[in-house]
């Protein structure tokens, strides 16, 4: 039951950042309906690939993250904190999903899924680095990309689906009862 709850969780988020990263870099929303070929290869293609990395980062990415929650609760540390905030834990679960989508997506140029040598090839930069240090910042750089649109997805699904991850992250702790003082007048 928990695990459909967590995928659900992951689809929504999916849904979300597929819709928000079909506007970066590039609006792949627009290259779906344009389709054909450029330099990038088909658009159709491209934009389709991309989009659908966004949703199974989603759906990789919820169940991952309700993991993470469940064995804090399981380990017994923090039990006297207080629940995590709707954003904070919204934030983390797009964050992972941004970088399970990064992944992901070098997956698709190394596979060959999608041509490499366009200008969205990260490889492409990767492969023509003359430094030492500036192949493990480019490999950063292209993790990084993805997190901006995560991070939007995160902050407007936090009013919607942070519920339930607050719920998930508080776990057996009962809600704390609010006490009302009556004075005598």
């Amino acid at each position: 039951m928990i695990l459909l709850r967590l995928l659900g969780v992951g689809a929504v988020y999916g849904l979300g950042f597929m819709f928000i990263k079909s506007l970066f870099p590039e609006p792949f929303a627009l290259l779906v309906l344009q389709g054909g070929d450029s330099s990038e290869g088909n658009l159709t293609v491209l934009s389709l690939v991309y989009m659908v990395v966004g949703l199974i980062a989603g759906l990789v990415a919820g169940p991952l993250f309700g993991g993470l929650l469940l064995l804090r609760r399981t380990s017994g540390e923090g039990q006297a904190s207080s629940s995590g905030s709707r954003l904070a834990l919204s934030l983390a679960l797009a964050l992972l999903m941004g970088v399970i989508s990064s992944l992901l997506t070098l997956g698709a140029y190394t596979t060959g899924i999608l041509p490499t040598g366009g200008v969205l090839d990260p490889l492409r930069l990767i492969r023509a680095s003359n430094f030492p240090a500036g192949t493990p910042l480019l490999v950063a750089w292209t993790i990084a990309r993805d997190l901006l649109p995560a991070g939007l997805t995160g902050l407007f699904l936090s009013p919607v689906a942070g519920g339930t991850l607050q719920r998930l992250y508080a776990g057996g702790r009962p809600r704390e009862q609010k006490r009302y003082e009556w004075e005598d007048v």
